[in-house]
């Protein structure tokens, strides 16, 4: 598939960061089964839906490589760790530091660097 180039799809675009909402979900339901009593019903109902969402991430990632380039939708997944800090703050009262903010741009910047290169 050498020299072949994907053209931008809006629509395969916009269902990458549908799959990826959906994928950080998968975060907020591992922290939820870890604040529960280990094997109660609360913990296999987290650690089930945890398990649900990657595995819609999966079936859903695949897909989306047929329309997108690996390198834009690898690109695209650093997107998470913004959700992440969001989920924290808005379900978890968690605070996002400084050092958090500043760890984000790293890792973008990083991508950044490594995707640009295979350009």
């Amino acid at each position: 598939m050498e020299g072949k180039k994907k053209k931008f799809d809006i629509k395969s675009y916009a269902l990458l960061h549908v799959i990826l909402l959906l994928y950080s979900f998968s975060s907020v339901f591992s922290k939820l089964a870890s604040q529960q009593a280990p094997f109660s019903f609360l913990f296999f109902l987290f650690y089930g839906l945890m398990l649900l969402m990657m595995g819609v991430y999966a079936i859903l990632w695949q897909q989306v490589l047929k329309k997108l380039p690996l390198t834009t939708a690898f690109s695209n997944k650093a997107i998470v760790i913004v959700w992440g800090m969001l989920w924290a703050a808005l379900l978890f009262q968690e605070t996002i530091t400084w050092y958090m903010i500043a760890g984000s741009i790293v890792v973008f910047a990083g991508v950044v660097l490594v995707v640009s290169q295979h350009e």
